[in-house]
């Protein structure tokens, strides 16, 4: 048998064994928060996922064929030269490489812009939200309501625009719940776009460095029925 005949079984049952086991460690730890509050977690979450397999994939053959390489191929004890690769078809592994990075990378692109379509893709929204960023504070109003309440309060089911800028220096709006980030410019709005689907309050955070009490400036989202969301904000108006 020639050792390219037998490197391929070899390093394929290799790959699909540290995969599995990989997928399984994986499948056992939560890299994601638990609560998929919004209809653009989910789709982060699926992207997410899939990338995670492809990686995991990648990574399995790579580690498969290194193992593979100092296994059969390292130098005899008297430290000459380790065995040879004879009858390795070196150009043709080279083109199918490059013809697969080629593939994966394209396919991924278009995967990634349909997502990010599916995230950004409407600038229709039912609910208008103005988010004012400043050391070290969040501070948020809905012109249209003539609201201004302590946190950020959203209807459950209704698409939600939500623009934000800073007073001084860059800040970042995350909410994880919502698998959503969005930079605080000064000068200048970014708009986010967002569709709650669990009731609940969840955790606003900074997620860019911006002076002394960063790690303070926190807030909350507070997702309602939306029977109750003129009245809840009229409740938390300043």
């Amino acid at each position: 048998m020639s050792d390219w005949k037998r490197a391929v079984p070899i390093i394929g049952a290799m790959s699909a064994a540290l995969a599995v086991a990989l997928t399984r460690v994986l499948a056992a730890v939560h890299l994601m928060p638990g609560v998929v509050a919004a209809r653009e977690a989910a789709i982060v979450d699926s992207a997410f996922a899939a990338v995670l397999r492809i990686d995991v994939l990648i990574f399995a053959v790579v580690i498969a064929t290194l193992a593979y390489i100092l296994l059969f191929f390292r130098a005899g004890a008297e430290g000459g030269e380790g065995k040879r690769f004879e009858s390795s078809p070196g150009r043709m592994v080279e083109i199918a490489w490059m013809a697969l990075s080629c593939v994966l990378t394209l396919g991924l692109a278009a995967y990634g812009s349909e997502e990010f379509l599916a995230l950004r893709g409407s600038r229709e929204a039912e609910v208008d939200v103005q988010v004012r960023a400043a050391q070290w504070s969040w501070d948020f109003s809905y012109p249209a309501l003539n609201a201004t309440p302590a946190s950020l309060i959203l209807p459950k089911g209704k698409r939600a625009r939500i623009s934000i800028t800073s007073e001084d220096v860059l800040h970042s709006l995350w909410i994880p719940a919502f698998r959503l980030k969005q930079d605080a410019l000064p000068g200048r709005v970014n708009t986010l776009y967002v569709t709650p689907l669990v009731t609940g309050t969840y955790e606003i955070v900074c997620a860019e460095l911006c002076g002394l009490d960063h790690t303070n400036m926190r807030s909350t989202v507070e997702v309602v029925e939306p029977e109750e969301f003129e009245a809840r904000l009229k409740g938390e108006t300043w």
